[in-house]
């Protein structure tokens, strides 16, 4: 399979998906580049998930921002319906390694990072207002390289010997991420 799988061949899975999970999902986009999944799955409301190839605004938590390096990561946001419980983020890491333990061992870092040989490998970012939680997730998939300033700080999983496609993580991992919602 080819492991920089162009995104134009993504919207079916997207949609299949979607379909697999159900409710809450209930509807998928992907698009090749936006400022942030964030604001474009808030937009589109409950129920959605938004995929990117390229995400040029991402965020962190506490004003950082997610650095994507182009057609490497997967940067993806879904919305569901907010929660008072405060360690859902937490939870979604957690979920992460879960799915991800299999192919590499991954921790998680408390509240929201994953990491790989004590470096980062994803993050989550949790927005609620009203009534809705826009849950963002970054994930370094193929990178080989980093900008300086990330080179101690930042891994991917092919750097860490595992290759897999950007959407396979997503299809890997986006069921136990919903159910870590709901709890």
């Amino acid at each position: 399979m080819n492991m920089v799988q162009q995104i134009e061949h993504w919207p079916d899975r997207i949609e299949a998906l979607v379909a697999r999970i159900g409710p809450p999902l209930r509807r998928g986009r992907v698009v090749s580049e936006c400022d942030s999944t964030q604001d474009m799955a808030r937009a589109m409301g409950v129920g959605s998930l938004v995929v990117a190839g390229r995400q040029v605004a991402g965020r962190g938590r506490r004003s950082h921002r997610w650095v994507d390096t182009g057609s490497e990561g997967l940067a993806f946001s879904f919305v569901l319906p907010s929660t008072t419980e405060p360690e859902r983020s937490v939870a979604l890491a957690e979920a992460i390694v879960a799915g991800l333990l299999p192919l590499a061992p991954v921790a998680v870092k408390k509240p929201n990072d994953v990491l790989l040989e004590g470096r980062k490998l994803a993050g989550v970012l949790i927005e609620q207002s009203d009534d809705l939680a826009v849950i963002g997730i970054g994930i370094n998939v193929l990178q080989r390289e980093w900008p300086a300033e990330l080179v101690e700080t930042a891994i991917s999983l092919r750097q860490g010997g595992v290759d897999i496609d950007r959407l396979e993580v997503l299809e890997l991992l986006l069921p136990d991420l919903v159910k870590a919602w709901d709890g």
